[in-house]
């Protein structure tokens, strides 16, 4: 399949495939001036240039054409998730994160917008934020679960984890079967001082993910928390074992070093939470971190 080329190199190749996708050319091949000029100022042709460019895996050329989308529509909030994702693939979190944040003031209460920026925020480190505006859209959203799921996230990275484990077990009162919700409850009480009972809940998610025919993509992520999770009990030789099914020899051989670090480490306490520590593991619903650096 042929690639789009990149937009520094060839914007007048761009500029026949935005014709060619507007149906802006003829059928003898002459670019129709007119209809290309409607297409350059129609936001919604726009947003399906870049979208193509995006799915070409050319992430620079779909940020050209989804910022003219979002000039010429700043309200589309599909267009606006869309052009930050793709800032986000091209390293520019914090570009993302403002486009995200200019739309979140119109629409306060949208939950996908919200879910998506709380998410970015999380990852850039800046938890607190991400819980307000979780919060803000559950005021008009009480029951999304993927807003709660999200709410939990946010708090465990905010070192509240019994507040975010109340937001996992309110999914679960209504979706028993939440993955999402599942996992990151395991996970939460693994990494705050719970890891037998997170042991019980990642092993019975396994097979019933095995049992289901789930996407290998999902049996990874719960594999490598079990892992991680036998690794904070300090039992090597299961956390090799299950890590094995999902990581090349080189990533396992980093993560048992993070593990046996996590072993050694002093056991959580009662008072105040405590920061969950960095982990090669993800919620399902969210973008893998980078690989933990070896020990």
């Amino acid at each position: 399949m042929r690639t789009l080329p990149h937009p520094a190199r060839s914007i007048a190749a761009l500029g026949l495939l935005a014709a060619t996708l507007c149906g802006c050319v003829g059928p003898q091949s002459r670019i129709d001036v007119a209809a290309e000029k409607r297409a350059a100022t129609d936001p919604a042709a726009l947003a399906r240039i870049a979208d193509a460019a995006a799915q070409a895996g050319d992430a620079q050329a779909a940020g050209v054409f989804y910022k003219r989308a979002v000039a010429l529509d700043p309200g589309n909030i599909d267009t606006r998730i869309r052009y930050a994702r793709d800032l986000t693939a091209q390293g520019h979190a914090d570009d993302a994160i403002e486009q995200l944040t200019q739309a979140q003031a119109a629409a306060p209460h949208n939950p996908k917008l919200a879910a998506t920026l709380g998410k970015l925020l999380v990852l850039a480190h800046r938890a607190g934020l991400a819980t307000t505006v979780f919060r803000t859209a559950l005021r008009a959203n009480p029951d999304d679960s993927s807003l709660l799921v999200g709410l939990g996230v946010a708090l465990d990275a905010d070192q509240n984890p019994a507040a975010a484990q109340e937001m996992y077990r309110r999914v679960l009162t209504t979706e028993p079967h939440s993955m999402a919700a599942r996992n990151d409850l395991a996970l939460s009480l693994a990494l705050s001082g719970h890891p037998t009972e997170a042991l019980e809940q990642f092993r019975l998610l396994r097979a019933e993910l095995s049992a289901s025919g789930a996407p290998q993509s999902a049996l990874a992520t719960v594999a490598g928390n079990l892992a991680l999770t036998y690794g904070l009990q300090g039992d090597m030789r299961n956390a090799a074992q299950t890590a094995a099914t999902s990581l090349t020899p080189a990533d396992l051989a980093d993560n048992l070093r993070f593990y046996s670090a996590l072993a050694a480490a002093p056991p959580p306490v009662a008072g105040p939470p405590r920061a969950p520590p960095p982990a090669p593991a993800v919620s399902p619903d969210s973008p893998p971190p980078a690989a933990p650096p070896p020990a």
